[in-house]
């Protein structure tokens, strides 16, 4: 049985980069560390939460390239992945300045919902599905001379829902900066489609 459903977004998500890199692992924390706090100073002064802005992901590294057919060392890269959740749309455009006029870079933004929404909707969207199986089975049962009889097995067999992106960076794009920025100036809401299936088995009479 399948369902689908649609939602308004409850909130925007950007997700962005920052990275140093030195011939010190130390140095390269150090800088990453001074960037992180700029653009954390940065986004509180526009009246974000603290608890809406998170590390995604925190890696430092050895750092190598390809140069004339050699693997070249570049020395030690610190990749700080983070999220911020804006809730106020016209704060977007705002956040994304911060961003990029800090050295960092923008890598996505997207339409999302709330953890609670989700829940709500799951619900939602897996009871029509196994509604959705029990009238196939019957429609089956029916089809081939019999009747309904007991439900055997009832399984989850998938949900989930899509985040509605607003912009992803391109890879090797040379106008990043240009290109986010000009998607964050007129940002409209998008439905976001919810889906449910289950797996559902039923006795023939």
């Amino acid at each position: 049985g399948q369902s689908e459903l649609t939602t308004d977004p409850d909130f925007v998500s950007v997700y962005f980069l920052i990275e140093t890199l030195n011939d010190s692992a130390q140095i390269a924390k150090d800088e990453n560390a001074e960037i992180s706090e700029e653009v954390l100073s940065g986004l509180l002064e526009l009246s974000l939460k603290k608890e809406d802005i998170e590390t995604v992901n925190y890696n430092i590294y050895e750092s190598y390239k390809w140069e004339n057919n050699q693997q070249k060392r570049e020395g030690f890269k610190v990749s700080n992945n983070l999220k911020v959740k804006i809730e106020n749309l016209e704060l977007v455009g705002r956040v994304i300045d911060v961003i990029i006029d800090n050295k960092a870079l923008v890598q996505s933004i997207n339409f999302e919902i709330s953890k609670e929404t989700e829940n709500n909707l799951k619900k939602e969207a897996l009871a029509k599905a196994a509604q959705d199986a029990r009238e196939k089975a019957e429609a089956l049962a029916e089809g081939s001379g019999g009747r309904l009889g007991r439900l055997v097995e009832l399984s989850t067999e998938e949900f989930y829902y899509n985040t509605y992106p607003i912009y992803t960076l391109t890879e090797g794009s040379k106008t990043a900066d240009a290109e986010v920025r000009k998607a964050a100036t007129n940002i409209q809401p998008q439905k976001l489609t919810v889906s449910g299936n289950v797996r559902a088995v039923y006795a023939i009479r």
